[in-house]
């Protein structure tokens, strides 16, 4: 089903902005669509970027925890945020964003029940998704329409206690249709929660699978062609884990089929065994599966990857240790020397002239110091992967937005 670019609040669409369409049409669904290219689909960029934020924070574990929810990454997407707590069979408020006063009528106070006492058509199909366990315990995203309101959104569930998500993130973006669109012929059927078909997604599964493994058919053995094919093939088998996490059911379902079961503490094992083999060696299964939850706590998506795995010092070998380090919960005893060595010199560097700085991009990272007596100063361009310098730039113009 084709998405149509969404009208977001400011000028109107201009000569080179993508019309919306009045042919297309709007449903609910639990699926979560990576596919999107952000630069050219506005509204998809808010979505896409909270999705990455909490796989993220999830890290291989099968819920992120709330508790590592901060409001720096909850910038981008605040004001279109709501927080629900599941308690004692109802869905509090922990947090109601001001876009969202249009689905709610109001701004839902803390500690309120989903709803209250003015229920609308929006938060009642939320409370039917989330009135069962199922609904609270993968990642989905939605599409639900209300007369001339369309809005579209991602549900995603957070741990407060343990491995059940009783913690319900919701982002969602709306606007009001035309005129023209609301007075054209509509679907009198009325708008419910619904998914595809366990089939149809298992099918969808196993479609990921196969490009899975004719992307690690082509690499025949770690150090044996070329680093790219493996990348290419890593990044594969992250787009089917990324889906898994979306729909663990299914997975479930289908891992069962292919006589193969989900490991809770080795969450990217069944993915990287359908992309290179069940008999491929573990010792690189595991190493490969750290490089993923490396790129996941970096907010890596698949796209990304190949240039994150160039760029990270010392490449796969580098994401080992550094989520050995992460699972620590500390840096290694040496790496915290040659820190400390690198600040002490930091702060013996002369600074420079914003003129003197050579760019070799559009963008890029810079170094500034505080000085004891609270001015600032620039040192120098720092070389960075381009995923960072991505991040970067997205945190900066969301700022902006807000």
């Amino acid at each position: 089903m084709s998405i149509e670019d969404q009208k977001e609040k400011g000028p109107g669409p201009t000569e080179n902005a993508p019309a919306v369409r009045a042919e297309d049409d709007f449903v609910l669904r639990g699926q979560i669509d990576r596919s999107a290219q952000p630069e050219t689909v506005p509204e998809r960029r808010m979505h896409l970027r909270a999705f990455d934020y909490w796989h993220g924070l999830n890290a291989g574990r099968q819920f992120p925890q709330f508790e590592d929810l901060t409001p720096e990454g909850l910038t981008p997407f605040k004001q279109n945020c709501l927080l629900l707590e599941y308690h004692g069979g109802d869905m509090m408020v922990r947090f109601c964003g001001g876009e969202l006063t249009v689905l709610f009528g109001e701004i839902l106070p803390l500690g309120s029940q989903l709803g209250g006492s003015r229920p609308t058509a929006f938060s009642r199909a939320l409370q039917q998704r989330l009135a069962l366990s199922e609904g609270r315990q993968e990642a989905a995203e939605f599409e639900f329409v209300d007369g001339p309101m369309e809005c579209r959104g991602t549900l995603l569930p957070f741990s407060a206690r343990g491995e059940l998500a009783e913690i319900i993130m919701v982002v969602v973006n709306h606007r009001r249709k035309s005129e023209a669109e609301t007075t054209a012929p509509v679907d009198p059927q009325p708008a419910s929660v619904g998914f595809e078909d366990t089939a149809d997604k298992i099918a969808a599964l196993a479609m990921l699978a196969d490009e899975c493994a004719d992307a690690g058919g082509t690499v025949v053995h770690p150090g044996i062609g070329t680093r790219e094919g493996l990348y290419l093939a890593l990044a594969q088998a992250y787009r089917l884990h990324i889906a898994a996490v979306r729909d663990p059911a299914s997975y479930k379902k289908f891992l069962r089929s292919r006589s193969m079961r989900q490991q809770q503490r080795a969450p990217y094992t069944p993915a990287l065994k359908l992309t290179f083999g069940v008999a491929y060696d573990k010792t690189r299964l595991t190493e490969y599966a750290a490089a993923l939850s490396c790129a996941a706590r970096n907010e890596v998506g698949p796209d990304g990857l190949t240039d994150f795995l160039k760029n990270h010092p010392g490449g796969i070998k580098g994401c080992v240790q550094e989520e050995r380090a992460a699972r620590q919960g500390k840096d290694s005893k040496s790496q915290k020397i040659r820190l400390k060595d690198a600040q002490a010199k930091a702060r013996q560097l002369a600074a420079i002239s914003l003129k003197k700085i050579s760019l070799s991009q559009e963008f890029e990272l810079a170094l500034v110091r505080r000085n004891s007596d609270g001015s600032t100063e620039l040192l120098s361009a720092v070389q960075t992967p381009k995923h960072i310098i991505d991040k970067a730039i997205i945190q900066v113009a969301s700022k902006d937005e807000n």
